[in-house]
């Protein structure tokens, strides 16, 4: 490993950047994720019918396809750098948990795009009132943060495989669930189902992204 490397902070920023430059210049990842979100949405609620206004279903719903649009947005962080054998020279020029760092954030903000563009477009074609901004803002933003985290570690441990888009959304999911689980319940309780029941999941979402924050950073060199 080199020893002149800069500061932690600038190396993770330095990550970063490098993923929102490439990004800007292609802008694949965030055109395919919204697209596959926006076909999922228009489908959706054309075929739940008078379902579509129940909270529950809603939220549910609504979780399943920003799952399966993480999955498309996660899964070519670390392909671009084997397709570019760029991977190689990140090890020598940066620490492997500024690595993960800056890959979480460059993941956390293609999430954020992606929810901020499909929440609204979700809301109104189902016909939702959203009833807790404040809590539903709360539970996107910890959610996508779990879901950064872990799908970065994911994106890393398979990134040279064969299908890797298939095989990380089977992987992803059991790693996913506890934290989609609690963020159904807790955007039911922002639509307007179970009046008490918004507290104890924010709390675990709170936690689960901790967590996986913190897994990431101690284990990234072991899987990378």
């Amino acid at each position: 490993m080199a020893t002149n490397k800069s500061p932690w902070a600038r190396q993770v920023w330095a990550v970063a950047r490098k993923d929102f430059q490439a990004e800007w210049r292609t802008r694949h990842a965030v055109v395919t994720t919204l697209a596959f979100a926006v076909i999922a949405l228009s489908v959706t609620s054309l075929s739940v019918g008078s379902l579509r206004s129940e909270p529950t279903l809603a939220a549910g719903l609504f979780w399943v396809i920003l799952f399966f649009s993480s999955v498309i947005a996660l899964g070519r962080t670390f392909v671009k750098e084997e397709d570019a054998q760029t991977a190689n020279l990140l090890r020598l020029t940066a620490e492997p948990t500024a690595v993960f760092a800056g890959k979480v954030l460059f993941n956390f903000a293609l999430l954020v795009i992606v929810a901020v563009v499909t929440l609204p477009l979700f809301v109104t074609l189902m016909g939702l009132t959203v009833e807790h901004i404040g809590s539903l803002t709360l539970v996107v933003f910890f959610t996508t943060v779990a879901m950064a985290a872990m799908g970065t570690i994911l994106g890393a441990m398979l990134s040279k495989a064969q299908s890797r888009i298939a095989i990380l959304g089977v992987a992803a999911f059991p790693l996913f669930s506890p934290a989609l689980a609690a963020a159904l319940q807790a955007t039911a309780f922002a639509f307007g189902a179970n009046p008490s029941g918004g507290r104890e999941p924010l709390q675990f979402l709170f936690a689960y992204g901790g967590i996986s924050v913190l897994t990431g950073l101690l284990l990234f060199d072991e899987v990378w």
